[in-house]
């Protein structure tokens, strides 16, 4: 599988989505097409990621490549690509494709629980037996928490099925068919670009603790969830692109 990742920022790359990309011996290519550099022929690959980013959806006046970048998932739609978007990339996929991509009254900043809809249910690799590959998680509840950092959300695009909420957000994860998946949330992040970060003094500046913001120690307090999220997005990409 040929892999294209569209990238929005230079900090906020694939992450752990290369590890799993040379683990199942798929081939990757990155478009940082917030630089200007056009996406390639759509017959370049099979499996587009558009990964998160510090802009709103929305703001294209600012960011022209915005408007072009949403064309480029409609076209990769049309063309029959699986799509994958996370964060920015979720809410500019819900945007493309007719839902609408807005300023929400919450910011979420740290791990914050998700919970799945009976669908999410469906696609979410779920806890077997005694293995606490995907803890820790409420398995009784389907919930289980991933990092968040954002201030914006999104309206369902027409044919999409919710996968997944929380208190804060309504919506966290939608599926379109077997073909659009958009993650709300990360779980690509790693140890490292959680630490790089949490570097720059202006985060820690602009966040005010609150029940869904926490702070750089609050966030690294807890290092297996790294882990956890990790495989836990390893099994379901595998459960995703494995599906037609």
């Amino acid at each position: 599988m040929r892999i294209l990742f569209l990238q929005h920022d230079p900090l906020d790359g694939p992450g752990a989505l290369i590890e799993w990309a040379h683990t199942q011996g798929y081939t990757i290519a990155t478009c940082l097409i917030c630089e200007g550099q056009p996406p390639p022929p759509l017959d370049s690959f099979d499996l587009l990621i558009s990964l998160g980013g510090p802009m709103g959806a929305y703001e294209e006046e600012k960011h022209p490549w915005l408007a072009l970048e949403k064309q480029y998932l409609r076209d990769a739609v049309a063309a029959g690509k699986k799509l994958v978007g996370l964060c920015l990339g979720c809410q500019l996929l819900a945007d493309a494709l007719g839902g609408k991509a807005y300023r929400h009254t919450i910011k979420e900043f740290g791990w914050q629980p998700i919970m799945l809809t009976e669908e999410g249910k469906k696609l979410f690799p779920e806890k077997k037996g005694a293995d606490s590959t995907f803890a820790p998680e409420n398995h009784e509840k389907s919930s289980f928490l991933a990092f968040q950092w954002h201030g914006d959300t999104y309206s369902l695009p027409p044919g999409a099925v919710q996968l997944a909420r929380n208190e804060a957000c309504e919506q966290q994860a939608f599926l379109i068919g077997k073909q659009v998946l958009g993650l709300q949330f990360h779980l690509e992040w790693t140890e490292s670009m959680m630490r790089d970060a949490l570097a720059d003094p202006g985060v820690a500046l602009s966040m005010i603790p609150s029940p869904t913001v926490q702070t750089p120690e609050e966030i690294l307090s807890d290092l297996s969830l790294f882990q956890s999220g990790k495989k836990r997005f390893f099994a379901l990409m595998d459960r995703f692109v494995a599906s037609s």
